[in-house]
């Protein structure tokens, strides 16, 4: 694909440098750094939906869909966003199809190493977008030094998606950014429901063994 221009992340750095990403502590198996997704997840025992970093971060989210609709150029349901984010070997789990990825900023070093695969190797994605189907191919992300970015756009299993999922977006209202799920406003003071919010948990023993147990 054709290298994407600096100034198309000008807007995407300035807001993750005025706001950085918190490190992902679900992300052990793969590296340390600060790594997070936006639109569609899978969450445990639970059906996908937005992630909440929609409505913590709507202003980021809406420079991601901006990007995705001027340079990908295919669907997507979701958006990684790594900063500084040094990956293991890995393949991606619970995505379908092709991926998009690209990376940015002031580094040097952090090609992509692919190692398995017509494209094995180590690939430069600073700047030069690569497409590919990242659960096929075991790839991780070689040493750097500097500020890496990047941005990878990808589309969950769709048999896993709930029929009639509202799309989302993000508008100005009140000099505020806000992120809507279909009709429905979604913000820190109302986000998305979730059957495990709010229930009372206690902690007891049986069997010599400490469990946890929820009540409505």
């Amino acid at each position: 694909m054709e290298p994407v221009p600096a100034n198309a992340f000008s807007e995407i750095l300035q807001e993750l440098q005025r706001q950085p990403l918190p490190i992902n502590k679900f992300r052990k198996k793969v590296g340390l750094g600060r790594s997070n997704a936006m639109g569609l997840v899978n969450r445990r025992s639970l059906p996908p939906d937005y992630s909440r970093y929609c409505w913590f971060r709507p202003y980021l989210y809406k420079l991601l869909l901006d990007y995705g609709t001027n340079y990908v150029p295919f669907p997507f349901t979701s958006i990684t966003i790594n900063e500084s984010f040094t990956a293991g070997p890995h393949r991606d789990k619970g995505n379908q199809g092709d991926s998009y990825l690209v990376a940015f900023g002031d580094y040097t070093g952090g090609n992509l190493k692919v190692w398995e695969g017509d494209l094995s190797g180590s690939i430069d994605v600073c700047y030069k977008p690569l497409i590919m189907d990242f659960t096929r191919a075991t790839h991780s992300v070689e040493p750097f030094t500097g500020s890496r970015y990047s941005l990878v756009y990808y589309n969950l299993k769709p048999d896993r998606i709930p029929a009639g999922m509202p799309p989302p977006s993000v508008k100005l209202e009140a000099g505020k950014w806000i992120f809507y799920r279909g009709d429905t406003a979604v913000t820190r003071k109302k986000p998305l429901p979730h059957p495990l919010r709010n229930r009372i948990k206690k902690h007891i023993v049986i069997n010599d063994t400490p469990i946890t147990v929820s009540f409505n």
